[in-house]
């Protein structure tokens, strides 16, 4: 089992909050009847559902780094429903995308419900999303998603490229499909406030690696310093399952990178027509994804990478950072060289066909992850319903996940990762004109 790496430290989202102190890494040997592995949107919400129900059972959360500060600190901050580049543009995958955009709606909803409960502050807006291109050959593709949406009766609006510039303070884009549904967070906050919400019967270690997963009842969890004797484990380290001997022919980890500028000045918000926060999708599965947020700033990522080691040096985040430049800049050409704050990685996971891992792999021991780039919904849910089924408490929402497809079968390394590349290089030839 690989070792996990450290995050960098030069992540926008989480730099904004307090800093806080980690917990201890584990050490010693314990015994416990549950214990999470993997402290991000999906450990947090499955640590605090077996907690709330179970209030005299002691549960154990480790992280290999600081909780809350992988990737569910590290995304853009989508929350969506609606999705378009995940194959669904024909008749036959119609009713497929109903049930994913309802349970899409069911994630909005668990989270939308979490922090009203909580009293969570993460930048909640509900101002929607452009699926928007620059390039002439994906205004058809638009013009069928609009279509869809339609047929759907889901609220969508086509926007052509005048009202696209007056709203979104640049003339790039020459088409959009704009959708209701989701929202727009700051990703940490909510990382954040979950952390803070947990329960006293929940105990948490960070820094805290797994090195391997004897199965067995219990199960044996070793790390660098000691062991946990689990009778019940849950596994929700998402993109970092392959490292972990788990799914790795079923899913395959990506690395992003992402930048978020300074706020704007008055002038160069005036340059936009002081426009509101807004979230842009791109229309090619390549292309930049970009937003602004509440307090005038801008973050775009436009990378996708095949990366080992599944994270960035300072020196290779400084290049991608160039690119993120460039990308802004054809958008707002009047922004300066030095207009980035920050520059960050973070790991995504993905599957062939769009599946989801949710699943019991071994007598007591559960695994959740693979969200396919719209985790934020998926992965609070997924968590929350992955612990009712752990206390044999499946609900229906339990069941409609499972009724999902499941994770196709991938090919042996290295062909794996020498295929996606080349997956990745054709479309990014592809996505020029977006990025």
């Amino acid at each position: 089992m690989n070792k996990f790496e450290t995050n960098d430290a030069t992540c926008g989202w989480i730099k904004s909050l307090s800093p806080r102190l980690a917990k201890p890494a584990f050490k010693g040997h314990r015994r416990t009847k549950w214990l999470i592995i993997g402290a991000g949107y999906s450990g947090l919400s499955a640590a605090l559902t077996l907690a709330e129900n179970n209030p005299n059972d002691h549960i154990l959360l480790v992280d290999a780094n600081k909780a809350g500060e992988g990737a569910s600190s590290r995304n853009s901050g989508y929350l969506v429903d609606s999705t378009l580049n995940d194959g669904h543009l024909s008749d036959t995958g119609l009713m497929a995308y109903r049930k994913k955009y309802e349970l899409n709606q069911q994630a909005v909803l668990c989270v939308k419900s979490l922090i009203e409960k909580y009293n969570i502050s993460c930048e909640w807006n509900e101002c929607g999303k452009f699926y928007a291109t620059a390039n002439p050959e994906y205004k058809d593709k638009l013009i069928k998603f609009h279509k869809l949406l339609d047929d759907l009766k889901i609220e969508n609006s086509l926007v052509e490229q005048q009202a696209l510039s007056e709203r979104l303070g640049t003339g790039f884009y020459q088409l959009a499909v704009k959708t209701q549904g989701g929202a727009m967070i700051q990703p940490a906050k909510l990382a954040r406030g979950m952390l803070e919400i947990l329960p006293d019967n929940v105990e948490l270690y960070e820094n805290s690696a797994v090195l391997s997963i004897v199965k067995g009842q219990p199960h044996k969890v070793q790390f660098s310093d000691g062991e946990i004797l689990a009778d019940k484990v849950i596994v929700a380290v998402n993109g970092f399952m392959p490292s972990m001997g788990i799914k790795k022919n079923r899913v395959f980890p990506l690395l992003l990178s992402a930048s978020l500028t300074r706020p704007l000045s008055i002038e160069e918000q005036q340059k936009m027509n002081h426009a509101q926060e807004w979230a842009v999708l791109s229309a090619n599965a390549m292309g930049a994804t970009i937003r602004t947020t509440h307090d005038k700033r801008i973050m775009i990522r436009n990378t996708v990478e095949v990366v080992s080691k599944l994270y960035f040096t300072a020196a290779e985040l400084a290049q991608r950072q160039k690119t993120h430049l460039k990308g802004l800049r054809k958008r707002f050409k009047f922004l300066p060289d030095d207009i980035f704050e920050s520059t960050w990685s973070g790991v995504t996971c993905i599957s062939a066909n769009n599946a989801n891992i949710f699943e019991e792999i071994d007598q007591n021991l559960w695994a959740i992850g693979c969200y396919n780039g719209g985790g934020i919904g998926l992965s609070v849910m997924f968590g929350q319903q992955i612990a009712h089924l752990a206390m044999d408490q499946p609900a229906s929402l339990t069941k409609k996940i499972t009724q999902r497809p499941q994770a196709k079968w991938l090919p042996p390394q290295p062909f794996l990762s020498l295929g996606i590349k080349a997956k990745l290089a054709k479309d990014k030839l592809g996505a020029t004109l977006d990025n």
